[in-house]
């Protein structure tokens, strides 16, 4: 299996304080991971560090072979991380974000299929609307469509299923299904059950480190 995003020896602490160490974690090809732990274990600091976003205290993260934390920022543009909180830019229409992110990428079919990502997720009638009006829910789901549209060959979710309906979370596991078809990874942090999405495999975060999952 073709690695896309390896992370070997990982050590994360504040002052004072130690989240996890000695942490290996490997995303191959078409692979949908499910990442569980209990509150406070880290997987949201897990994530932002496999993102670029935070630099772990030791160890070695690589996308596509490359040390992360060498790459200029346009060559992570295949990395994309929504994290539990998805920022956007005050100013601007969920239409707006969609034109941006196209333009941005040189990508004229991006804004296409944000359009037809936000129908599937039912966010259409929102998006004449800035991100700073809608629920929760209703920024996740922006913040989804923009991340799907991209097509990156590494999607990182943070507890994705928690703050959308029922029936985005079943157009959310069709379109994670379609992304891994398509050859890239997907690693999910979750908690409780996912019925409309279906993992390649599942690891947990604990004190003793990231381990399989074992069925």
């Amino acid at each position: 299996m073709t690695m896309l995003l390896e992370a070997r020896n990982l050590c994360f602490s504040y002052p004072r304080k130690s989240i996890w160490k000695d942490l290996d974690l490997s995303l191959g090809r078409g692979e949908i991971v499910f990442l569980r732990g209990v509150n406070g274990s880290g997987k949201s600091t897990l994530l932002r560090c496999l993102a670029g976003q935070l630099r772990p205290r030791e160890g070695e993260i690589r996308f596509l072979g490359t040390p992360l934390f060498s790459l200029a920022r346009k060559d992570l543009a295949g990395l994309s991380l929504v994290p539990d909180v998805p920022a956007f830019y005050d100013d601007l229409t969920g239409r707006e974000h969609f034109e941006l992110v196209s333009r941005a990428n040189g990508d004229d079919e991006a804004e296409r299929r944000a359009l037809a990502l936000a129908d599937a997720f039912r966010l259409s009638g929102a998006l004449d609307a800035l991100p700073s009006a809608l629920s929760r829910g209703m920024r996740y789901k922006l913040a989804l469509s923009l991340a799907l549209a991209m097509r990156p060959q590494v999607l990182l979710l943070d507890e994705p299923f928690a703050p959308i309906d029922a029936d985005a979370a079943r157009a959310l596991g069709e379109e994670l299904g379609k992304l891994s078809a398509e050859g890239s990874a997907v690693l999910l942090s979750i908690h409780g059950s996912v019925p409309t999405c279906v993992p390649t495999r599942t690891v947990l975060l604990g004190e003793g480190g990231l381990h399989e999952e074992v069925a």
